[in-house]
Formats: structure tokens, C-alpha cells, sequence
């Protein structure tokens, strides 16, 4: 059930209705409603994958009891390497069975027949939340959980289809705590509000363009040849189509959490505003690289053991990172892109990032804060090009059409351009500008805390406009404001592409 639709938004209305309803009668039966309400959500698009979500929760609580109750000894060991080996077994045979067995027959000249493997939606953000989970068990960072508090946890529906990745430190003690689940205005007010600016992003700005983008990505993978116009017009309509797509989903996962009282931690701060490939990952998808940093690099070393060191377990855990994107070469292919860049940051920060400090603050008078500034823009821009080019390997849905953009995009192609990309090439400047200097969404309600973790985000820069035209309150103008712009979010409901987070 798409949040961006009709049948979500009359899906929500029933159950904010029943659920005031419930605890109005009983202060305590929010917890139990919003679980019935997280499994018929699951359950909408394909109610047999219930029993995967139920048996997967199910298992790993049983197994995360046993390792807090062998804690220390071989049995916790063995108890945790089951638990993280049945998740990785689940998510490998459902999302890479099939790829793996398509690249035997293509790269090993075999002739296995390919099965039909009908993806879990969600399954990639339920697992990791899982594993995680174990590992922490395993570590003594999680103390006694009620079943009802770590099936909500996993199942909560304004994150359990893409995320955030929500890791117990976020989400269990919020659970564990509560004993009030009534509803509150205030609640109510503003996570409406963060939903409707999501809505707006999705519906509004960017899903229009939806069919032009795809337009020329089709062309590449129909065998032909891309001209450098529309190669990056595609290149950066994808860029910008995967920003708002996303950013708008975590602002209503988030929005949707809060009028339950529950907060989710940020996922998503202007990333296109970032100064270095490190600083765009601290910025898009924040969970996730959390959750690599955490449960993956610094096990692999991290930082600590040397340039090469570091460079492996950056490839390593930014390659994994795109597999777990897609079972595809093109997302393995685009975290390793990724990889490479920091590897090479980290090489630029070492060895000339020092020097050209130096050189700067050497400069007479405001001539230092000028360059400064003059640096972090190309900084910016650059970082934003290099990112778009790595988008195409992302949306693209082979490297052969992949490598037809790029032919494209570095003028190896001279071939006339399709119209219907001039659409999308007239809304670039648009985006830019909402990009690099409009406020986003945690900016804009910073003041009510809203998400988790934001206050680490809001120092590193501030928007252009005042203050006062940009950050949200509760009053009438606001309430207008909102109202307006979910009617027109309403407007453009109807037939709307897919969250590309979706898919994972």
C-alpha cells in the first residue's frame, strides 16, 4: 500500500478513527492496534507474505532470547551466527537466488532454469532491522523485551516497507516506556504537516516528470544510441527524481510515526548540499549508512589499521551496500563507484587537503573567507555532478544501456535529441534552487523534535531565506498553509509511480 495514494490516506483515516476510539477506552491499547493495523498493511498487497514477516519476528525473538540467556559463553556465539545466518539465508533467497543463477548461466556458460522469486516487499529493511538486532543482543546492549514491543518494532508500518532502518536503540526503549498510546493534537497537527510536505515532493514536484525520465533510460535500453542532451537531462532528472521520491517517503514515515507519538530517527539531510562523497553518505539514506558503519566497515576494520586497510573494508562495505540496493551488476558496479570516491577522499584528505588549508589561510584579509567559500561551492557542485553520474548505473536497468548514457552524457554519440525531455529539462533549474537553498524538512520543524538524532544535522548550514518564512509553527497560518497543500497534494493522486525505495 503505496503512502502516496487514495486507499493509503482512506486506510489511515480508519485507523487514526479506531484507534482514538480504543484509547479513549483503554489508555493502553495502542500498542495492540497499531501491530493489527502493521499486518494488514503488509498483508494489502499480497496477504501469503504475512506468514514470511510473522515467522521471520517470530523466530528472531525466540533466538534473540537465547542469546541475552547464554550471554558470554560459546551457546550465545552459536545462537548468534544461526540468527544472523537464517536472515542472510532468507533475503539471499528470495532477492539474489535468481541473480545468482542468471550469473552462472551468463558468466559460467551453465544452463540452470531461472525460478520465478516473487520479492518480500520491505524485506531487505525488516531483515537488516534483525539482524542488527541479534548483533546487539549479542554485544549486552538490549535488556528484557515484551513480545508485543519487538513485533511492533519490526512491523510498524510507516517504516517497515522502506525504512528508516530503525535499530533497537531508536525505537525499543520509545515502546518499552510508554504506557499512554492516546492520541494528542499537537501530535496529530504536525504529522500531518511533515506528511503533507513529503506528499508534495512526491505527487507534486517530481512525479510528472516520472514518465519523461523513464523515456530516456527506455531509449538507452532499447539499443539506442543517447545524445548528450538527453543523456543529461535523464541523468539529472533521475537524480533529482530519486531525491524528492525519497526524501518525500522518509518525511511521511516520519510524519506517520509521529501522530502515533512514536519518533523515527532522520534519514535524509540535503545531501546535494554535501561537500565530499563521506558527507553526501552522512547525508542520503543516514540509516542505512549507520547501519553499514556500525554493523559492517569498522568490524572490517574501519579506519584504524592503515591506509589499505581502510580501503578494502570501504569497497567491500560500499559494494555490499549497493547489492543490497538491487540483484543486479549495475548496483554492485555503483557501490563500488562509491567505494573508489572515498577511497580516494580519504588518499586526497591525507596527502593534499592539509596543504590547501594552509594555502588558504595564508590569504590577506576577507580574500580567506571568500576562497573558503568559493571552494565549499565547487566542492558542492562537484560532489552533486559525480553523484549524478553514479545515479545511472543506479536507475539503469543493465550496463548496457548504462554504458549508452554514459556514451551520451561524454559526447561519443551524435544523434538527435528526443522532445519529450525538454519537460524535465525546464524544471532542472527549479530543483537546483530547492536543492542548494531552500530549507528541508527537519530544518523547517526543528523546533518540535520530530526525529530522532536531527539536532546532530542542524549546525552545518542554515538557509538563505529568513527564518521566519521557512520554519514551521502552530497557528492558523500554518494550518491554512497545510491545508492547502495537501488539497493540491490530493489533486495529484492518481496514478502516481511507485516509491523507487520500494523495490529493495
Amino acid at each position: 500500500m503505496v503512502f502516496a495514494s487514495q486507499e493509503f490516506l482512506l486506510f489511515l483515516s480508519v485507523v487514526l478513527t479506531l484507534y482514538a476510539i480504543a484509547t479513549a477506552r483503554s489508555a493502553a491499547a495502542g500498542r495492540s492496534l497499531l501491530i493489527a493495523a502493521s499486518l494488514f498493511f503488509y498483508g494489502y498487497w499480497k496477504p501469503s507474505y504475512l506468514v514470511i514477516l510473522v515467522v521471520s519476528i517470530c523466530a528472531n525473538f525466540v533466538i534473540g532470547n537465547r542469546i541475552r540467556n547464554t550471554h558470554g559463553t560459546r551457546a550465545a556465539t552459536a545462537w548468534a551466527f544461526i540468527g544472523i545466518a537464517g536472515n542472510l539465508g532468507l533475503i539471499g533467497y528470495y532477492k539474489y537466488f535468481a541473480f545468482l543463477l542468471d550469473s552462472l548461466n551468463r558468466f559460467g556458460q551453465q544452463a540452470f532454469e531461472i525460478p520465478d522469486i516473487v520479492l518480500p516487499i520491505g524485506i531487505s529493511f525488516f531483515t537488516f532491522q534483525q539482524i542488527g538486532f541479534l548483533v546487539d543482543e549479542y554485544k549486552g546492549k538490549v535488556g528484557i523485551v515484551r513480545f508485543a514491543d519487538y513485533f511492533l518494532f519490526i512491523s510498524f508500518f510507516p517504516q517497515l516497507i522502506a525504512g528508516p532502518i530503525v535499530v533497537q536503540s531508536d525505537m525499543l526503549w520509545q515502546l518499552t516506556r510508554r504506557k499512554d498510546w492516546r492520541l494528542r493534537s499537537r501530535q496529530l497537527a504536525l504529522g500531518i504537516a511533515l506528511f503533507t510536505v513529503g506528499l508534495f515532493k512526491k505527487s507534486v514536484l517530481i512525479d510528472p516528470q516520472v514518465p519523461h525520465i523513464d523515456l530516456v533510460f527506455e531509449h538507452a535500453a532499447a539499443g539506442n544510441a543517447v545524445s548528450f542532451y538527453d543523456a543529461w537531462v535523464g541523468a539529472l532528472g533521475y537524480s533529482f527524481q530519486i531525491y524528492f521520491d525519497f526524501s518525500g517517503y522518509s518525511d511521511m514515515a516520519i510524519g506517520l510515526a509521529f501522530l502515533f507519538g512514536l519518533r523515527l530517527p532522520i534519514n535524509f539531510f540535503s545531501p546535494y548540499k554535501a561537500t565530499s562523497i563521506r558527507d553526501f553518505w552522512r547525508r542520503w539514506h543516514i540509516t542505512l549508512s549507520r547501519f553499514l558503519r556500525d554493523y559492517l566497515y569498522i568490524p572490517l576494520g574501519g579506519s584504524r589499521h592503515g591506509f589499505a586497510r581502510t580501503a578494502c573494508a570501504l569497497l567491500i562495505t560500499m559494494g555490499l551496500g549497493g547489492l543490497w540496493h538491487g540483484a543486479g551488476w549495475t548496483f554492485v558496479l555503483w557501490g563500488i563507484v562509491h567505494g573508489a570516491l572515498l577511497v580516494l577522499e580519504h588518499g586526497y584528505d591525507r596527502l593534499l587537503k592539509p596543504s590547501l588549508a594552509r594555502a588558504v589561510a595564508q590569504i590577506p584579509g576577507a580574500g580567506s573567507a571568500i576562497a573558503l567559500s568559493a571552494y565549499r561551492a565547487l566542492c558542492i557542485a562537484v560532489v552533486f555532478v559525480v553523484v549524478t553520474v553514479a545515479w545511472v548505473l543506479f536507475r539503469a536497468p543493465d550496463l548496457l544501456s548504462a554504458f549508452a548514457m554514459f556514451a551520451g552524457m561524454f559526447g561519443a554519440t551524435d544523434v538527435a535529441s528526443i522532445s519529450e525531455a525538454d519537460g524535465v529539462a525546464e524544471k532542472i533549474p527549479l530543483y537546483l534552487m530547492i536543492v542548494w537553498l531552500a530549507p528541508n524538512a527537519a530544518q523547517m520543524f526543528r523546533r518540535f523534535e520530530i526525529a530522532l538524532n536531527a539536532d546532530d544535522y542542524f549546525d552545518r548550514e542554515r538557509p538563505l531565506v529568513p527564518d521566519r518564512l521557512w520554519t514551521y509553527g502552530l497557528g492558523v497560518r500554518w494550518a491554512v498553509v497545510t491545508a492547502i497543500a495537501f488539497v493540491i497534494d490530493w489533486s495529484f493522486l492518481s496514478d502516481l509511480s511507485p516509491f523507487i525505495y520500494f523495490q529493495f
